[in-house]
């Protein structure tokens, strides 16, 4: 399961929720219900809530100010942008491992070779998918079928990969 965590208004969220429902996600909302074909859901929360599952993917699409009391089980693996203090406090204090997207080496997740309607995503670490199979390091070739915003084709990425689905084309 992926859980993404953001205000009702955030481009990323439904940037994420398009790529992935090109992978078959399935998509769960307080506005929606989509059936997706594999067997990865997403759902969208808008506020402090209470999770109880054993793994699974939640991504920070905001400041994360709303969840900062948020308490997330263990077996979760978190996803942000490297500039989230409020998310990567929160993914600290739930001793949460956290996979940081952004442009420095310090990220698992980054971009390099941007063009416009192809790009390579690279892990910079290795990460353990959904399944328990080790990810190497290295880059991705992504086709683009479209502009999506930088954090929103990193966090897709990350969301693949550890699901256990290499990223092709957005």
């Amino acid at each position: 399961m992926v859980i993404l965590l953001s205000d009702r208004r955030n481009k990323c969220e439904a940037e994420i929720i398009e790529i992935l429902q090109k992978y078959g996600a399935q998509c769960i909302s307080d506005k929606y219900v989509i059936e997706g074909r594999t067997g990865f859901t997403l759902l969208s929360l808008y506020k402090k809530s209470d999770i109880q599952i054993d793994k699974g993917v939640v991504v920070f699409l905001d400041n994360g100010a709303r969840f900062i009391k948020q308490k997330l089980p263990v077996g979760i693996v978190g996803i942000c942008e490297e500039n989230n203090q409020s998310a990567l406090d929160i993914l600290k204090r739930n001793k949460i491992e956290a996979v940081c997207c952004g442009m420095g080496s310090k990220n698992s997740i980054t971009l390099s070779s941007i063009g416009s309607n192809q790009l390579f995503t690279c892990l910079q670490r290795g990460l353990q998918s959904s399944s328990g199979e080790i990810i190497e390091q290295g880059e991705f070739k992504i086709k683009l079928t479209k502009n999506y915003k930088p954090f929103s084709v990193m966090a897709s990425t990350a969301i693949l990969l550890l699901e256990g689905i290499t990223p092709i084309s957005f």
